[in-house]
Protein backbone atom coordinates (compact mmCIF):
# COMPACT_ATOMS: atom_id res chain seq x y z
CA UNK A 1 0.00 0.00 0.00
CA UNK A 2 1.36 3.47 -0.88
CA UNK A 3 1.94 6.34 1.68
CA UNK A 4 -0.31 9.44 1.34
CA UNK A 5 1.70 12.20 0.23
CA UNK A 6 1.79 15.67 2.22
CA UNK A 7 1.32 18.45 0.16
CA UNK A 8 0.53 21.94 0.78
CA UNK A 9 -1.54 23.67 -1.32
CA UNK A 10 -3.72 26.96 -1.14
CA UNK A 11 -7.27 27.74 -0.31
CA UNK A 12 -9.40 29.98 -2.56
CA UNK A 13 -12.20 32.57 -2.17
CA UNK A 14 -15.27 29.84 -3.51
CA UNK A 15 -16.77 33.10 -4.50
CA UNK A 16 -14.42 33.02 -7.31
CA UNK A 17 -13.90 29.22 -8.28
CA UNK A 18 -15.53 29.65 -11.67
CA UNK A 19 -14.88 26.09 -13.22
CA UNK A 20 -11.53 24.82 -15.29
CA UNK A 21 -12.50 26.35 -18.30
CA UNK A 22 -12.69 30.47 -17.04
CA UNK A 23 -10.42 32.56 -17.54
CA UNK A 24 -9.25 32.54 -13.69
CA UNK A 25 -8.11 28.82 -13.95
CA UNK A 26 -6.32 29.30 -17.23
CA UNK A 27 -4.16 32.25 -15.98
CA UNK A 28 -3.45 30.20 -12.85
CA UNK A 29 -2.25 26.52 -14.60
CA UNK A 30 -0.30 29.56 -16.57
CA UNK A 31 1.42 30.14 -13.14
CA UNK A 32 2.50 26.65 -12.94
CA UNK A 33 -0.71 26.27 -10.60
CA UNK A 34 -3.48 23.75 -10.96
CA UNK A 35 -7.13 24.49 -9.49
CA UNK A 36 -8.92 21.91 -7.32
CA UNK A 37 -11.74 21.19 -5.09
CA UNK A 38 -11.55 19.70 -1.38
CA UNK A 39 -15.19 17.94 -0.09
CA UNK A 40 -16.98 15.68 1.69
CA UNK A 41 -17.35 14.83 5.19
CA UNK A 42 -20.94 17.40 5.62
CA UNK A 43 -18.01 20.27 5.05
CA UNK A 44 -18.48 22.88 2.71
CA UNK A 45 -16.31 22.23 -0.51
CA UNK A 46 -13.57 24.49 -0.27
CA UNK A 47 -11.50 25.54 -3.91
CA UNK A 48 -7.84 24.86 -3.38
CA UNK A 49 -4.82 25.89 -6.06
CA UNK A 50 -1.99 23.01 -5.91
CA UNK A 51 1.78 22.91 -8.05
CA UNK A 52 1.76 21.08 -11.14
CA UNK A 53 5.36 19.77 -9.59
CA UNK A 54 3.29 18.03 -6.78
CA UNK A 55 0.54 17.06 -8.67
CA UNK A 56 3.06 15.25 -11.06
CA UNK A 57 4.33 13.86 -8.39
CA UNK A 58 1.51 11.80 -7.41
CA UNK A 59 0.96 10.70 -10.91
CA UNK A 60 4.33 9.30 -11.09
CA UNK A 61 3.96 7.76 -7.45
CA UNK A 62 0.26 6.47 -8.58
CA UNK A 63 -0.95 6.93 -5.00
CA UNK A 64 -4.61 7.17 -4.52
CA UNK A 65 -4.28 9.04 -0.90
CA UNK A 66 -2.78 12.36 -0.03
CA UNK A 67 -2.11 14.64 2.88
CA UNK A 68 -3.00 18.61 1.93
CA UNK A 69 -2.13 21.23 4.24
CA UNK A 70 -3.79 23.91 3.87
CA UNK A 71 -3.06 26.74 6.06
CA UNK A 72 -2.84 24.91 9.72
CA UNK A 73 -4.92 22.15 9.09
CA UNK A 74 -4.33 18.82 7.37
CA UNK A 75 -7.01 16.80 5.93
CA UNK A 76 -6.29 13.16 4.09
CA UNK A 77 -8.13 13.00 0.72
CA UNK A 78 -9.00 10.57 -1.81
CA UNK A 79 -8.24 11.57 -5.14
CA UNK A 80 -11.54 10.96 -7.04
CA UNK A 81 -11.33 12.91 -10.33
CA UNK A 82 -8.47 13.99 -12.72
CA UNK A 83 -9.59 16.08 -15.53
CA UNK A 84 -7.10 16.26 -18.55
CA UNK A 85 -7.13 18.74 -21.18
CA UNK A 86 -8.85 17.06 -24.37
CA UNK A 87 -5.17 15.76 -26.23
CA UNK A 88 -4.74 13.93 -22.62
CA UNK A 89 -1.38 15.33 -21.49
CA UNK A 90 -1.86 18.10 -19.33
CA UNK A 91 -4.03 17.09 -15.92
CA UNK A 92 -6.40 21.19 -15.85
CA UNK A 93 -8.36 19.83 -12.65
CA UNK A 94 -8.83 17.34 -9.68
CA UNK A 95 -11.25 16.41 -7.21
CA UNK A 96 -10.42 15.40 -3.71
CA UNK A 97 -12.58 13.51 -1.08
CA UNK A 98 -11.94 13.92 2.47
CA UNK A 99 -11.46 10.56 4.32
CA UNK A 100 -10.09 9.26 7.42
CA UNK A 101 -8.30 6.52 8.05
CA UNK A 102 -10.69 3.96 9.61
CA UNK A 103 -13.28 4.88 6.85
CA UNK A 104 -14.30 2.34 3.95
CA UNK A 105 -14.21 3.65 0.59
CA UNK A 106 -14.96 2.59 -2.96
CA UNK A 107 -11.99 3.28 -5.74
CA UNK A 108 -10.92 2.20 -8.93
CA UNK A 109 -7.53 0.62 -8.83
CA UNK A 110 -5.23 -0.66 -11.72
CA UNK A 111 -4.38 -4.23 -12.44
CA UNK A 112 -1.06 -4.91 -13.25
CA UNK A 113 -0.41 -8.78 -15.78
CA UNK A 114 2.41 -10.60 -14.26
CA UNK A 115 4.00 -14.19 -16.00
CA UNK A 116 3.58 -15.61 -19.41
CA UNK A 117 0.57 -16.45 -20.61
CA UNK A 118 0.56 -20.00 -22.21
CA UNK A 119 -2.12 -19.52 -24.68
CA UNK A 120 0.68 -17.06 -26.57
CA UNK A 121 2.81 -19.63 -26.83
CA UNK A 122 -0.18 -22.09 -28.64
CA UNK A 123 -0.93 -19.12 -31.34
CA UNK A 124 -3.13 -17.02 -29.75
CA UNK A 125 -3.46 -13.15 -28.58
CA UNK A 126 -3.49 -12.15 -25.26
CA UNK A 127 -6.30 -9.35 -24.88
CA UNK A 128 -5.81 -7.10 -22.00
CA UNK A 129 -10.03 -6.02 -21.94
CA UNK A 130 -10.41 -4.36 -17.85
CA UNK A 131 -7.30 -2.52 -16.97
CA UNK A 132 -8.62 -1.25 -13.52
CA UNK A 133 -11.00 -3.24 -10.66
CA UNK A 134 -13.56 -0.99 -8.47
CA UNK A 135 -13.01 -2.41 -4.88
CA UNK A 136 -14.05 -1.52 -1.39
CA UNK A 137 -11.85 -1.07 1.45
CA UNK A 138 -10.24 0.99 4.15
CA UNK A 139 -8.74 4.38 3.03
CA UNK A 140 -4.78 3.49 4.19
CA UNK A 141 -5.32 0.23 2.54
CA UNK A 142 -5.85 0.87 -1.00
CA UNK A 143 -3.31 -1.38 -3.14
CA UNK A 144 -0.67 0.26 -5.73
CA UNK A 145 -1.69 -2.07 -8.13
CA UNK A 146 -3.78 -5.45 -8.16
CA UNK A 147 -1.38 -8.42 -9.91
CA UNK A 148 -2.92 -10.63 -12.51
CA UNK A 149 -1.23 -14.05 -13.21
CA UNK A 150 -1.10 -15.67 -16.63
CA UNK A 151 1.07 -18.09 -15.71
CA UNK A 152 -2.34 -20.80 -16.54
CA UNK A 153 -4.26 -18.62 -18.86
CA UNK A 154 -4.35 -20.78 -22.09
CA UNK A 155 -5.77 -20.19 -25.41
CA UNK A 156 -9.53 -19.15 -25.16
CA UNK A 157 -9.09 -18.84 -21.29
CA UNK A 158 -9.89 -16.42 -19.83
CA UNK A 159 -9.51 -14.74 -15.81
CA UNK A 160 -12.67 -13.63 -14.28
CA UNK A 161 -13.17 -10.78 -11.10
CA UNK A 162 -13.62 -14.02 -9.40
CA UNK A 163 -10.61 -15.51 -9.77
CA UNK A 164 -8.19 -12.50 -8.38
CA UNK A 165 -6.25 -12.95 -5.25
CA UNK A 166 -7.39 -9.85 -3.80
CA UNK A 167 -5.03 -8.02 -0.33
CA UNK A 168 -6.38 -8.74 2.53
CA UNK A 169 -9.58 -6.70 3.45
CA UNK A 170 -9.85 -5.84 -0.04
CA UNK A 171 -13.14 -6.57 -1.85
CA UNK A 172 -14.05 -6.49 -5.59
CA UNK A 173 -17.05 -4.43 -6.67
CA UNK A 174 -17.31 -5.66 -10.17
CA UNK A 175 -19.49 -8.52 -11.00
CA UNK A 176 -17.34 -11.69 -10.51
CA UNK A 177 -18.31 -12.79 -14.58
CA UNK A 178 -16.38 -9.86 -15.50
CA UNK A 179 -13.53 -10.64 -17.56
CA UNK A 180 -10.36 -9.46 -17.05
CA UNK A 181 -8.26 -10.31 -20.05
CA UNK A 182 -8.43 -13.75 -22.34
CA UNK A 183 -6.41 -15.50 -24.96
CA UNK A 184 -7.93 -15.39 -28.00
CA UNK A 185 -7.11 -16.86 -31.97
CA UNK A 186 -6.30 -14.38 -33.66
CA UNK A 187 -8.99 -13.28 -35.70
CA UNK A 188 -10.95 -13.08 -33.06
CA UNK A 189 -8.51 -10.34 -31.52
CA UNK A 190 -11.03 -7.12 -31.57
CA UNK A 191 -8.64 -4.75 -29.51
CA UNK A 192 -5.74 -3.56 -31.44
CA UNK A 193 -3.88 -2.86 -28.36
CA UNK A 194 -3.83 -6.75 -27.49
CA UNK A 195 -0.27 -7.49 -25.79
CA UNK A 196 1.63 -9.71 -27.09
CA UNK A 197 3.80 -10.21 -23.40
CA UNK A 198 2.63 -10.89 -20.16
CA UNK A 199 3.21 -7.43 -19.26
CA UNK A 200 1.72 -4.10 -19.64
CA UNK A 201 2.81 -0.41 -19.46
CA UNK A 202 1.33 0.97 -15.50
CA UNK A 203 -1.60 3.24 -15.56
CA UNK A 204 -1.57 6.53 -14.21
CA UNK A 205 -3.96 8.39 -11.96
CA UNK A 206 -7.47 9.00 -13.74
CA UNK A 207 -5.83 8.53 -17.46
CA UNK A 208 -8.23 5.87 -19.24
CA UNK A 209 -6.95 3.65 -21.51
CA UNK A 210 -9.49 5.23 -23.96
CA UNK A 211 -7.73 8.53 -23.69
CA UNK A 212 -4.61 7.04 -24.70
CA UNK A 213 -6.30 5.64 -27.72
CA UNK A 214 -7.42 8.87 -29.04
CA UNK A 215 -4.06 11.08 -28.16
CA UNK A 216 -2.37 7.78 -30.69
CA UNK A 217 -4.95 8.70 -33.64
CA UNK A 218 -4.67 12.43 -33.61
Amino acid sequence: MADAVTIAVEARDPAKNKGTGSRVSRKLRAKGLIPAIVYGHKVAPQPITIRRDDVWQMVKKATHLAQLKIGDQTEMVLVRDVQWDHLGKEIIHLDFARVSADESISTDVTLTLYGTAPGVGEGGVLDFVVHTLHVKCRATSIPDTIRVDLSDLHLNGAIHVRDLKLPEGVTAESDPDLVLVHVVPPKSATDTGAIAEGTGEPEVIGRKPEDKDKEEKK
